[in-house]
Formats: structure tokens, C-alpha cells, sequence
């Protein structure tokens, strides 16, 4: 991977030609978390702008290590193991940082947007491959493993309790997008100012010496079709998530990849979500949240939480589009 970041670096070398020692931009990708990342950046130096993105692609590593719940012996499925022995359980910062950034969004999400809704996850995920819903007393017994109020924090000595046997933890909704925040402070810190972080759509933007970052959005035009707009972001963060990709056709009926911690099943309710917040952590777990509450719910959630999000979703045969009051200062001109 290292070779490759440098003949990605040369390539941008020869396509952005410009006198010696002006910024330039370029552009490195690496397979992370299961996705594709990816880093822009405008730097003098070739060499050391591939350095600081080889360190961020480690970092990215580093964090898939603690949080993964793919992965057997991630801290993450080590630390769910220990659900329900009352052990406290000393955790690594980043892990330790992501649950407690967690349970402060289940907090400002009113129960909302939940972390313990592992082992409803993976009973979904068979579900999507084998396109059968789950047994009713497997679902329940699921269900009753999610609750916020089963995991506890220690915030003097890092350590975490999860204390009914069974409980699951998933980052999914969390995890990528404190990711690109984490990559791109350590860009910064190494004085590339002028970067954007993309974890597998969830984007981290810093500074931009051309105005901002251009990011696509899809808009409905006349006519019922979608069409490409572009946002201008500087110091912020974008984040989307719903079923448009991801989805399943169980018994004629439509279910997205996201879990309704209610139910325990895919959510019925077709939409997309983009959100704008001023980190990428956040504005993460604010596009989950906002899919699964009702449009006027999550409108104000946006709201407290000085947030700007755009709502697509089909109504019998047309696209309905809310967005908040602020989101269309964002829309580059035409």
C-alpha cells in the first residue's frame, strides 16, 4: 500500500503541474473498514504529503483494530465477551472516546441513535443474506439485549461495564465518521491544512484554498428526476445515510440495512438523509438518527443540535424534499 500511495503521488505530480514548491493537490485511496477511503490534500512537498496520508490510512487501521465488531478479536467483541460478568473492563482511549461520544448522542437523540443494538445487527445481517426475518423468540430475546442503560463508563479510569449477559455493541453508525474526524486532525496537526477526509461517505473537510470543497448531492428537478448539485464545505462535515443502496426484498416487502432498535428489523421507511454538522463523528450519527426518526423529530433534533440536513423520500410516485432552514447556503451557484 505504501508504493502505491507514492505512484498515486507522482501521478497527481504530472497531472497538477505548477511551479516548484506551490501547493498542489492529491488525491490518496486505500481500502479501510471494510469501504474505500479516501484523502485530498494540497501540499508543496510530494513526499511528505504522502507520509501524512500513509500515517492517516494507519491511524484508520489502527481505530477498525478497537471498534470493528467484524472483526473476532477486536477490542470491541473482546469488551462485549465481558457483557454481564460485572467486570469493569479498562478500555483504549479511542474505544473509550467513541462510547462515551455514543451515549452523549443517545442522550441528545432522546434514545434515539443506540450503540447495544449488536446482536440485533447481526441477526439482521443474516437475515439480508438469507432473506428470511428472523425466528419471533430469536428476535425477542435479541431485543432485549439493547438498552443504553446497560452500558456504563468510568471516565477517571477508562473503563467500561456492560452489565446484561448478551449485550452487542455496533459502531456502524458512528465509527467512520470519527474515523475521518481523527484523520484529518492528524493532517492538521502535521500542517496540511487544506485536506478532506472521505471514510466511505462520510466526510471530514478542512480548509480549502480554492473556496471550499465541492461535494455532490442529488436535488429533484422538473420532471421527478434527480439531479447533481454541488456543496461548497470549509470546516465541516457531510454525512448520508439510508436504503437507496442498501436494501432487501423480504416477502415483497422492502427493508433497509439500518436497524430499528424497536423492532429489530430493517426500517420499512424509505429515505435519504444528508447531514451537515461541524464534525464528522457527528454528523454521522445525526443522518443514522435522522432516518429513523419521524421528518418533524429529526428536523428539530438538527435544529438543537446547529446541524443542517437535507430529506429525500419517494410518496407514491414523487420525491418529497425537506431541508432545513439553513441547508441551502451551503449549495454552490450554479
Amino acid at each position: 500500500m505504501r508504493r502505491l500511495l507514492f505512484l498515486v503521488g507522482f501521478f497527481l505530480m504530472l497531472a497538477f503541474p505548477g511551479p516548484a514548491q506551490s501547493p498542489r493537490k492529491f488525491i490518496f485511496q486505500q481500502p479501510k473498514m471494510g469501504s474505500l477511503f479516501a484523502i485530498q490534500l494540497y501540499a508543496a512537498d510530494s513526499l511528505a504529503a504522502a507520509r501524512a496520508a500513509d500515517a492517516a490510512f494507519a491511524l484508520a487501521d489502527s481505530l477498525n483494530a478497537h471498534f470493528s465488531d467484524y472483526l473476532e478479536h477486536s477490542e470491541l467483541n473482546r469488551l462485549t465477551r465481558t457483557a454481564g460478568t460485572g467486570r469493569w473492563v479498562p478500555v483504549s482511549p479511542g474505544l473509550f472516546r467513541v462510547l462515551s461520544e455514543s451515549k452523549t448522542a443517545w442522550q441528545r437523540s432522546q434514545g434515539t441513535f443506540d450503540v447495544t443494538v449488536g446482536r440485533l445487527t447481526q441477526l439482521w445481517r443474516q437475515s439480508r443474506k438469507s432473506r428470511q426475518l428472523p425466528p419471533p423468540d430469536t428476535l425477542r430475546r435479541a431485543r432485549a439485549t439493547v438498552g443504553m442503560a446497560y452500558l456504563h463508563l468510568d471516565s477517571v479510569g477508562h473503563r467500561v461495564k456492560l452489565d446484561r449477559p448478551g449485550v452487542g455493541l455496533d459502531l456502524g453508525g458512528i465509527g467512520k465518521g470519527f474515523a475521518a474526524r481523527q484523520m484529518l486532525l492528524l493532517l492538521q496537526n502535521r500542517g496540511f491544512t487544506n485536506a478532506l477526509v472521505d471514510a466511505a461517505g462520510n466526510l471530514a473537510a478542512g480548509e480549502s484554498p480554492v473556496g471550499g470543497w465541492r461535494v455532490a448531492v442529488q436535488l429533484p428537478a422538473p420532471g421527478e428526476r434527480l439531479v447533481e448539485r454541488q456543496l461548497l464545505l470549509r470546516n465541516q462535515a457531510i454525512s448520508t445515510s439510508g436504503d437507496v443502496f442498501q436494501f432487501v426484498e423480504i416477502g415483497g416487502k422492502r427493508y433497509s440495512h439500518l436497524v430499528n432498535p424497536r423492532t429489530g428489523l430493517g426500517l420499512t421507511t424509505r429515505r435519504q438523509v444528508t447531514v451537515i454538522a461541524a464534525d464528522a463523528a457527528t454528523a454521522d450519527w445525526l443522518s443514522t438518527a435522522c432516518c429513523l426518526l419521524s421528518v418533524e423529530k429529526a428536523l428539530a433534533l438538527l435544529k438543537r443540535e446547529h446541524a443542517e440536513g437535507l430529506f429525500l423520500e419517494p410518496v407514491n410516485g414523487k420525491i418529497r424534499v425537506r431541508t432545513t432552514p439553513g441547508f441551502g447556503r451551503f449549495l454552490a451557484p450554479d
